[in-house]
């Protein structure tokens, strides 16, 4: 097993459904102006990595990480046929499904380091560990079939720090939902909660 610099008890802290907490908007980090494709990007030479993926933040680069990734799950799915990675922390399965492609080609495709992490998707499918279980959002059509969401993660030597969330069916079935790299300084969860306001009672006049 790789050496992590943190080990992570598998203890799950709850966020209450009643505070109104709503997992983070997966594609949160390229609203920072570093990642944002601008138009002049466009003009600039593209850079390679040694495995042909390009490393910039421009549109044609992320378009072409997104064949990258389409590519890449299809050949993944040719050798892993049930499609499903055993997790040594919670001893118990993780699949890739349809909504694990589209959420990466959406999403992971935006970045260069998150592109690099579904290409060592199974490592991180193995070894990641739980951190939160949080609600899935109501108004996400990608997270409606879950139960709930659960954020994994798992510290790799050249790509930094790996953030995993997983979708929990009714039935506990888990599913790779994102697949993110994070920034140096970046949070793992928004901590922001939403306070929601208690409605009292008005009291009934005496008579």
């Amino acid at each position: 097993m790789p050496e992590q610099e943190y080990i992570f008890e598998y203890e799950l802290i709850d966020i209450s459904f009643e505070q109104g907490y709503e997992l983070p908007e997966d594609d949160v980090i390229w609203r920072v102006s570093e990642d944002v494709p601008s138009q002049n990007d466009e003009h600039k030479t593209i850079e390679y990595d040694a495995d042909g993926i390009p490393m910039g933040n421009s549109i044609p680069e992320i378009e072409q990480r997104e064949v990258i990734i389409k590519d890449f799950f299809e050949r993944w799915s040719s050798t892993n046929n049930e499609r499903k990675i055993f997790n040594d922390i919670l001893q118990e399965y993780i699949y890739v499904r349809a909504v694990s492609v589209i959420e990466a080609k959406e999403h992971s495709a935006k970045s260069y380091k998150s592109t690099r992490a579904i290409m060592i998707i199974d490592e991180v499918l193995k070894y990641a560990s739980p951190i939160r279980r949080v609600p899935q959002k109501p108004d996400n059509k990608n997270q409606k079939d879950f139960a709930y969401m659960l954020v994994m993660i798992y510290k790799h030597q050249d790509i930094g720090t790996i953030k995993l969330t997983v979708g929990v069916r009714p039935n506990a079935m888990k599913i790779q939902y994102g697949l993110t790299a994070l920034r140096p300084g970046q949070p793992l969860i928004d901590e922001t909660i939403n306070k929601t306001t208690k409605k009292t009672k008005k009291r009934n006049p005496r008579k």
